[in-house]
């Protein structure tokens, strides 16, 4: 099986995995946490179990976390009301807060030097490529289409350096920075953009960064609008005050807090998001 097509087949299993347990019958009283496929089901669950069962206890409802197939759906099911809870990147965050309004900023995520908060374009160990300027007539690999730091920005520094879709010889969506990785360091591609997290996570494999780091908008913790007052105040509480570090630690071991987050800090997303989809 090529490189390519395990990625894909890899893709298909965590969307149908995630399918069934969108769709899957909700108790009485429970609240909905949701997160887009970043990883398996299994590692999402483990990642974020901890923090769903203390969100549980404090807000006195239980919560379940609801894994969406990809940015889209997240996007519509927010917006439209079908998640009370959601984790998110820069570009769902602005997407579903200027198509649907609906959504309030509850808390952002602080990693140690920010690494969650940067992106690196990547290419494989060895390549000639220097510069964004010599991927003119190359391969790009980019990840969801929805994705900020895998998408929206990595295209704005390729048009930005002059290099524009259709002066690569060819690219696609792998609809995550983990595969975008993965098929650079394969070879399948020239290049690709990830986080620096994920780029620090794989940094042992045959890749190298060949520009940035880039600083990006914060991942959040967003509420729909209309979830009660009460429950929201105590979820803002609750990671606001956040200390325990084996739930720190389960999302990811360089995750220092949460802190509060306001609308303005993704003012830059909205221009990159607006210069991309004009073009």
């Amino acid at each position: 099986m090529s490189h390519i097509k395990f990625i894909v087949s890899i893709g298909l299993f965590v969307m149908l995995s995630s399918q069934l347990q969108m769709f899957s019958p909700l108790k009485p009283g429970q609240l909905t946490f949701g997160i887009y496929p970043y990883d398996s089901p299994s590692k999402i669950h483990k990642d974020f179990g901890p923090l769903i069962k203390r969100l549980s206890e404090e807000a006195g409802i239980p919560f379940k976390i609801v894994i969406v197939p990809n940015y889209m759906s997240f996007i519509k099911s927010i917006g439209e009301g079908r998640i009370d809870i959601g984790f998110m990147g820069p570009s769902p965050y602005v997407k579903v807060k200027d198509k649907y309004g609906g959504v309030e900023l509850a808390a952002r995520l602080l990693f140690r030097d920010n690494k969650n908060d940067m992106m690196v374009i990547i290419s494989y160990t060895g390549s000639k490529i220097k510069a964004l300027g010599d991927l003119r007539g190359k391969t790009f690999a980019f990840g969801d289409f929805q994705s900020y730091g895998s998408h929206f920005y990595p295209r704005y520094l390729l048009n930005k350096a002059g290099v524009k879709l259709k002066d690569l010889r060819a690219y696609d969506y792998l609809s995550s920075h983990s595969r975008v990785v993965l098929a650079v360091s394969h070879r399948d591609f020239d290049a690709g953009g990830v986080r620096m997290d994920i780029y620090e996570k794989y940094k042992n494999r045959p890749i190298q960064v060949i520009a940035g780091p880039f600083t990006i908008p914060p991942h959040v913790i967003v509420c729909r609008q209309g979830l009660s007052e009460d429950i929201k105040k105590k979820i803002k509480e609750t990671l606001l005050k956040m200390t325990d570090r084996d739930i720190l630690d389960s999302i990811d071991p360089d995750l220092m807090k949460f802190t509060s987050v306001k609308d303005k800090d993704f003012i830059d997303a909205r221009r990159v998001l607006n210069y991309i989809e004009d073009r």
